[in-house]
């Protein structure tokens, strides 16, 4: 089947449709002479009389109605193929990432090579940032972000940010495990400055408060838990997701089981505006969402 004949079909299918050749040709912004020939040299073809015409409307034969059945066949298919092949040309193509390097180092890369799995023409850059790039001028698809939520559909929450208090096992079994906040003061105590004002519940003060020995300090927390996990002094306040995989593996040691504390923020995924972004980079942000989901079950 060619061009022409598809074209044939959807002139018919129109006609059938509206009742009539004016209106059909006015919804397929054809021609009245041209709808009308077309239609005439399809019923050569096929050798039969496909509308019984008047001066008002046209009607469907018998052997139209037949036909009729098999080119809403047909149409549908074409339609269902074009539909597949256009997304699967929008599945195609790059997504450029900006996120945090805790985040996009200890969660990113596995979903990443899932993802990569499912969908090989899709080229993913991530780029570290905690600074705060801006999306549209930077020109990134999606932006992963601790932040306060915002609402509206530029934001969607991937993950709470509760922050708890871990250790190494070697350094609890040298100085002891603290069993209240208060003998916190006699530990060094790590936690990045974004986090330092975060309240502890039933006391007045912030994780900045609990001592006045910071031994080393950065602002990565992935790299504060590298850091502790390999036997270095202190004790570290953290974010949940961040300390997971060190929890399992036995390599950290939770401390204060109940104590919890509420940070504000979240882990953030940003678009950069409110239009609809490519089929590819809603792909990503949807798979993103429903693994992040995986690992809280």
């Amino acid at each position: 089947m060619n061009l022409e004949s598809i074209l044939d079909l959807e002139l018919f299918e129109a006609v059938c449709s509206e009742g009539n050749f004016a209106k059909a040709a006015r919804k397929t912004r054809t021609s009245l002479p041209t709808i009308s020939k077309r239609i005439s040299r399809l019923e050569r073809v096929l050798k039969v009389t496909l509308f019984e015409r008047t001066t008002r409307s046209v009607r469907l034969t018998e052997a139209g109605n037949r036909f009729r059945i098999h080119t809403e066949k047909i149409l549908s298919e074409l339609r269902i193929a074009e539909k597949e092949t256009s997304s699967e040309r929008e599945l195609k193509g790059k997504i450029r990432i900006t996120a945090p390097a805790p985040f996009a180092t200890r969660i990113l890369p596995s979903i990443l090579a899932e993802f990569k799995i499912q969908y090989p023409e899709i080229q993913v850059e991530v780029v570290f940032g905690n600074e705060k790039f801006n999306l549209i001028e930077d020109r990134f698809d999606l932006g992963i972000r601790i932040m306060k939520p915002i609402h509206g559909k530029r934001c969607k929450i991937l993950l709470p940010n509760p922050i708890i208090a871990v250790a190494a096992p070697v350094y609890l079994e040298k100085y002891g495990i603290p069993l209240q906040l208060a003998e916190l003061e006699n530990h060094p105590i790590l936690f990045v400055d974004e986090q330092a004002n975060i309240k502890i519940p039933g006391t007045k003060k912030k994780i900045s408060d609990l001592s006045t020995d910071r031994a080393i300090r950065s602002n990565n927390g992935s790299f504060l838990c590298e850091f502790i996990a390999r036997g270095g002094n202190g004790i570290l306040f953290r974010s949940v997701w961040d300390l997971e995989e060190l929890l399992d593996s036995g390599r950290l040691r939770r401390i204060f089981p109940n104590l919890r504390l509420n940070s504000d923020t979240c882990v953030c995924l940003l678009f950069p505006s409110t239009e609809n972004p490519p089929k590819r980079v809603l792909r990503f942000a949807e798979f993103l969402e429903s693994k992040i989901v995986l690992r809280q079950t």
